[in-house]
């Protein structure tokens, strides 16, 4: 029976994998096994993203012109999602690249999204959905084209042609009044040996708007009818303090000062301007009750890999009696805070509409629960607040939830007025949800064969993706899946233990990009090389050696595609005094990432020439993006491995600015090789994978120039 459809908010849900179904099963067999199996689960798989809304109406539109606009619903932080996603699109729609405008969606009428941006997901979580909705309409639209044709037609760069010539272009098909016939089942998906536009190196969709200055960031957002207030909060002294009592009158006086809200622990501002609203903040006198001040000795104490409330995420066989054998060796590594640094500080605007809708423009990766935050901050039901994500300039786990859109939107429905707040760099770096610090105990021994017998890594470190949850998902989880990825081994060990311990420090801490795996990989990374070195054995071939089944042969190609790359063989030995060659890989959600630095010692400075980088992701949608996030990620890579750290005195983060916080300069940059391996994989990660070897690839080069190894970042000699 034909199925007919009328074009309305009905939805083809198209699913995709969730995290709830697939761990349920082990409940009845105890807390230990479930949090084993979580961790497997995720260790195999990207995040989940959830479904997607499948009405077509919702996502593509096409103009008078014969343009194709497509609202996404993830947002566009310098990754080329947008790019990526228009060319899924466009690829089963047969619209040519230039016909294709890509657009972000906002929470109210757009698609639904029930995951958000993060995790190297949104090309690989919607490879296929995409392609399928698209793919599906075109079904749709080609019926339509027949029977107002009256004839068979094929599609071609945007337009039907029937075999007489006469033609009908998809937007006229679009605008037909009538019934559309849906396909009983999906629709067919073009193979890859037809693809036009994925796999290549399409021009991005943001870079004239970018070239040109044009209005696209939150900070940059004016209200519709161009009269925009500006809003400013004050901020405790020290994270944690609390307000006791408050004191306007000398900001009552100033002028131009439109506004002041008080509200249980927050004090707002609204202003004509920027700069009276902050002189009028800081005109405000607050008495604050201090918390007990935070000291960096206080954090590092709390990490501690050896606590009996560590948990355990994987045993394979019995390592403990090899552990004690000589031929065992231990090291111990850690990571320090760091700050997320987005280019672009917090910052949105919020306006109440004549149809009493809360309409919000703010950098946020999680639209919904951003939404949710800010329907709640103001006392709303969630489907009247319209959240519409700008472009964000940096994400990398900062912008989760959006606090200057919760702050926008109380000052907006206290005032009456459209509200802009702009956070300042330093609000920006004292309240910043830090990268959490990390201690690894590591053991391991080598058998009479030179491989590993057995392994242990044992991991401390604060909240990842925890902080962002309700509490019951620590206490079932035992340890923050978030901190503990890239944790896993990517090698055949026959006897393995691994384990993570939740520090709950009394700061904040979150996602950084890649969350806890160029943390976890320094420690792996490092101390293989370490075994290598106790094996007497080559690093490279120590880990081929190491290597089995089907992610074993892809991470065998990438090491030996870097090593031919990088001249590894012949440079690894004729290195000059001062100079060396490391070696690091990684598995990160299906996509593999093999590094080579080169590292060249004079004195106490360590500088690195060339960097050579291989990366199997799966099928690639759009090389240059891709191309450009590796690159990214060895760059913060190498500044997280050398510069990065907060330290807290007094309660206060040692960083106030970029001047009290290093990262890697240009003319420290090195030369940088990248190659993409070809693939008939899905599309897997590309975002972040290649941030997690670097650091221990530094490492392992300046041990083999100096013959030192330097166990805790950053790295110094």
């Amino acid at each position: 029976m034909t199925k007919t459809w009328r074009l309305t908010r009905r939805k083809f849900l198209i699913g995709l994998g969730t995290l709830t179904g697939g761990v349920a099963v082990g409940l009845p067999l105890g807390l230990p096994y479930l949090r084993r199996q979580a961790f497997n689960f995720l260790s195999q798989g990207g995040p989940p993203s959830g479904n997607i809304d499948g009405d077509p109406e919702l996502w593509f539109e096409f103009t008078d012109q014969n343009l194709l606009n497509i609202n996404v619903t993830k947002v566009e932080m310098g990754q080329g999602a947008h790019t990526a996603l228009g060319q899924l699109a466009a690829e089963e729609l047969e619209v040519p690249w230039e016909n294709v405008r890509v657009f972000q969606a906002g929470t109210l009428l757009g698609p639904i999204d029930s995951f958000g941006t993060g995790g190297s997901s949104s090309v690989s979580g919607l490879f296929i959905p995409l392609r399928q909705l698209a793919a599906n309409y075109r079904f749709m639209l080609t019926k339509a084209a027949e029977e107002h044709l009256n004839n068979t037609v094929t599609l071609n760069k945007g337009v039907f042609v029937d075999p007489n010539g006469n033609e009908i272009t998809l937007s006229a098909v679009s605008r037909l009044e009538r019934e559309w016939i849906a396909p009983e089942t999906d629709a067919p998906l073009k193979s890859m040996s037809d693809f036009k536009l994925i796999g290549k190196s399409v021009p991005r969709v943001d870079i004239v708007s970018k070239l040109t200055a044009q209005p696209m960031y939150s900070y940059d957002m004016k209200s519709a009818n161009n009269t925009t207030y500006y809003g400013a909060v004050a901020r405790p002294p020290v994270v944690g303090a609390k307000m006791q009592d408050v004191n306007t009158n000398k900001a009552k006086s100033l002028e131009r000062v439109i506004s002041i809200v008080l509200q249980d622990n927050f004090v707002g501002v609204v202003a004509e301007d920027r700069e009276t609203a902050i002189d009028a903040i800081r005109a405000i006198k607050i008495n604050w009750k201090l918390p007990r001040l935070i000291e960096n000795d206080d954090i590092d104490l709390l990490l501690d890999p050896d606590s009996n409330k560590a948990v355990e995420l994987k045993r394979v066989g019995d390592s403990s009696s090899s552990l004690q054998s000589s031929n065992a060796i231990s090291a111990e590594y850690s990571t320090p805070l760091a700050a997320t640094v987005p280019l672009e500080p917090q910052s949105s605007l919020a306006e109440l509409g004549d149809d009493g809708i809360m309409y919000v423009r703010t950098p946020t990766q999680f639209p919904n629960q951003t939404t949710a935050a800010v329907a709640e901050a103001i006392g709303f039901d969630e489907n009247k607040v319209d959240v519409t994500p700008t472009y964000l300039g940096g994400g990398f786990g900062r912008r989760q939830i959006a606090e200057s859109a919760r702050e926008a939107a109380i000052l907006a429905i206290e005032s009456g007025l459209p509200v802009h707040i702009g956070w300042t760099r330093s609000d920006e770096f004292l309240f910043d949800r830090f990268r959490p610090p990390t201690k690894h105990k590591l053991r391991g021994s080598i058998n009479s064969n030179g491989t590993i017998e057995a392994y242990e890594h044992r991991q401390s470190s604060g909240d990842v993706l925890f902080s962002q949850l309700p509490a019951i998902a620590g206490s079932i989880a035992g340890s923050d899946f978030g901190a503990t990825r890239g944790i896993d081994i990517i090698y055949n060990i026959p006897n393995l233990k691994l384990y993570a311990h939740r520090a709950k420090l009394p700061i904040e801490t979150s996602a950084w990009r890649g969350l806890g795996l160029l943390a976890n990989t320094f420690a792996n990374e490092s101390f293989v090389d370490e075994l290598a070195f106790h094996a007497n054995q080559d690093p490279l071939q120590f880990r081929l050696d190491h290597l089995s089944g089907e992610t074993g042969t892809l991470v065998r190609n990438a090491l030996l595609h870097v090593a031919k790359m990088s001249n590894w063989n012949e440079l690894q030995q004729s290195t000059k005094k001062g100079s060396g060659m490391g070696i690091a890989c990684c598995v990160d959600y299906g996509t593999i990432v093999a590094q080579v630095v080169q590292v060249e010692i004079n004195r106490d400075t360590i500088s690195v020439p060339k960097v050579w980088s291989v990366m199997d992701s799966g099928l690639v949608v759009n090389p240059n993006g891709a191309k450009n996030q590796v690159e990214g990620n060895i760059i913060w890579g190498l500044g997280s491995a050398l510069k990065e750290e907060i330290t807290f005195n007094k309660g206060i983060p040692s960083a106030k600015n970029f001047g009290d916080y290093q990262l890697l300069t240009i003319d420290e940059s090195p030369e940088i090789f990248v190659d993409l391996l070809p693939s008939d994989r899905p599309p897997q990660g590309v975002g972040e994978p290649a941030i997690g070897p670097i650091p221990a690839a530094l490492a392992n080069a300046i041990f083999a120039a100096t013959g030192k190894r330097i166990r805790k970042l950053p790295l110094t000699i």
